[in-house]
């Protein structure tokens, strides 16, 4: 089975697009919590809110961020290598990553986030072109690409005129070449240029919803006519929904990511 027909099969046995994205902040998870052990800490805090999600079939994926973990150094890698083999096989894991480098370099990426850490999928920078992406389009596998990203600053390249295309939309067609996905933000509305561009059939990843404001409802009409092979990510409103709702995390969690999936349902 191809990875975007795995990946549009889990989203309508769950009855969602939604992504949870791991980002583990040590200030934001000991509030309340007994063990100072980074390690530990971490693992319980995203063990609860994961199992109580897949419990009640809140999610469509799992998007670990790298960075996140390494900050913390081996305690943190520890981590993020549990997450993987924990959750193997029980939901799409797409490791967020963003590599991208020279030819060679980019085969040992590869290895990495595929053999070793057994992702299903891994985010992209497509900045140094195909001999650097090549290695990641692999069968079984997603690779997205970084395409109209949800940060403020992703005008001052992304945006650039390229003869009459934005450079987002270069990415866009590139995609649809090179059978991978693309990373659009939920914060502007340029997605329904990309999903226009793409003709619907490229899988997105849909950060910016939640706590960057993204506007849920104008991704959903962008996508709707082919809505099970995207993503949408919502991170740390999850994660820390607690903060806000109060009670155990993995309740709070729960009930953030019913409303989001309140809209998304709309359009299944």
């Amino acid at each position: 089975m191809k990875e975007s027909e795995r990946f549009a099969s889990v989203a309508k046995e769950n009855k969602t697009i939604l992504c949870f994205g791991i980002d583990p902040d040590m200030v934001k998870i000991t509030s309340g919590m007994s063990s100072t052990k980074t390690e530990e800490t971490i693992a319980i805090f995203f063990h609860d809110i994961i199992d109580k999600l897949l419990e009640e079939n809140a999610i469509a994926a799992i998007k670990p961020n790298y960075a996140y973990f390494a900050q913390y150094g081996f305690d943190g890698l520890f981590v993020l290598q549990n997450i993987m083999q924990r959750y193997k096989n029980k939901i799409p894991i797409i490791f967020d990553g963003k590599r991208g480098d020279i030819g060679k370099t980019s085969e040992a990426y590869a290895r990495e986030v595929y053999d070793f850490w057994g992702a299903d999928g891994v985010t992209l920078s497509p900045y140094m072109g195909y001999d650097s992406i090549a290695p990641f389009i692999r069968e079984g596998k997603l690779a997205y690409l970084l395409c109209r990203t949800s940060n403020k600053g992703a005008e001052d390249f992304q945006h650039l005129k390229c003869g009459k295309k934005y450079v987002y939309e270069i990415v866009a067609d590139k995609a649809t070449k090179w059978k991978c996905g693309l990373v659009v933000g939920a914060t502007s509305n340029s997605i329904k240029k990309i999903a226009k561009i793409t003709k619907n059939k490229v899988p997105f990843l849909i950060p910016g919803v939640g706590s960057q404001g993204g506007d849920t409802r104008m991704v959903l009409e962008a996508i709707k006519g082919n809505i099970l092979i995207h993503r949408i990510n919502a991170s740390s409103s999850i994660a820390y929904a607690y903060e806000k709702r109060g009670g155990r995390p993995a309740d709070a969690a729960i009930k953030e990511a019913e409303k989001i999936n309140s809209e998304i349902r709309k359009f299944l």
